[in-house]
């Protein structure tokens, strides 16, 4: 087999000192808040100066979603990140990568993210995925900035909830009832339609229909990844309420004595002009939303609940 080595860099100036931005790159538990491709991200080892991770996105070009998994080395002191693909996707065979953070004057950091691919030399696609690659790194940067830049009004108008409740029902039939979106028109009282694309086992792009409490046609587009019987982890890609600049969530299921505990939570950021032109301030459409979007979460679970009862009986 014969196999090519391409490389690529890309750099961007961040208004914020070295170590700010080195943190928000190391917690991988940040990025769903940064990358707005990112759905879920976990850690399969972590330690001090080194870690695996792995990290669930979508990719619109394919208008999927794709995991990847990594090995990365930290080194705080050296201002650098290096990773390791572990499950590069063909016709890639190999992938690394460094993140850099120089310190500027002026409290300024210079972020460079350096990629090596090497590539299937036989294999079709090659120029595709590195051109892939290349602007995912390129958005990643921009992105990184854009939320360095407004990281105080984020935090500000960052708000999140949760509901829950005990369904007394086999544990498979409580979280099938949510995972089966293809029939969520049938289950759910405002779904109209609804269509999962799922070209990887459990995990999905979903496109729902919905009617919304001034009877009016609404379509949402949801990424998703799901582990049976435990959490489906969701992130809105289209459709966002207008009071909203990003939406994510989560449902657990718990096995319990009584029955299964459900927990469905969100975060949402609201657009700061959206609450204004509201005459609110952010407390108070940070309590509304809490309300409004928490109680139809709760009413969610209730109709799952009443479903799975009748269907029972």
């Amino acid at each position: 087999m014969s196999s090519i080595t391409k490389g690529s860099a890309h750099s961007v100036t961040v208004e914020a000192p070295v170590e700010v931005v080195f943190d928000l790159v190391a917690d991988v538990e940040q990025h769903r808040r940064i990358f707005n491709s990112v759905i879920h991200t976990a850690y399969a080892e972590r330690g001090e100066d080194s870690d695996r991770v792995e990290r669930w996105s979508w990719i619109q070009p394919l208008d999927s979603v794709r995991t990847w998994r990594a090995r990365r080395e930290l080194d705080r002191a050296a201002g650098r990140i290096t990773f390791v693909h572990e499950n590069p996707a063909a016709p890639l065979t190999a992938a690394t990568g460094e993140w850099s953070f120089k310190p500027q004057s002026g409290g300024v950091t210079e972020v460079e993210l350096r990629h090596e691919y090497t590539l299937d030399g036989t294999a079709a696609g090659g120029e595709e995925a590195v051109e892939l690659l290349d602007r995912g790194a390129t958005a990643q940067l921009e992105q990184l900035k854009s939320f360095v830049d407004a990281r105080g009004d984020i935090a500000e108008l960052e708000v999140s909830y949760e509901a829950q409740l005990v369904i007394d029902e086999p544990i498979e039939d409580v979280y099938n009832y949510f995972y089966e979106a293809d029939h969520w028109n049938e289950r759910i009282p405002h779904c109209l339609s609804a269509s999962a694309k799922e070209d990887i086992e459990h995990l999905q792009v979903v496109v729902m229909d919905v009617q919304v409490p001034s009877g009016a046609l609404h379509t949402t587009k949801q990424a998703r990844v799901c582990f049976p019987n435990e959490k489906i982890i969701w992130r809105q890609l289209e459709g966002l309420p207008p009071l909203d600049d990003m939406l994510y969530g989560y449902m657990h299921f718990e096995q319990t004595p009584e029955g299964v505990l459900v927990r469905t939570g969100q975060t949402e950021l609201l657009k700061r002009n959206g609450v204004a032109k509201r005459g609110w301030t952010v407390e108070e459409a940070k309590g509304h939303v809490a309300e409004v979007r928490g109680g139809r979460n709760l009413d969610s679970l209730k109709s799952a609940q009443e479903f799975l009862r009748r269907r029972r009986a």
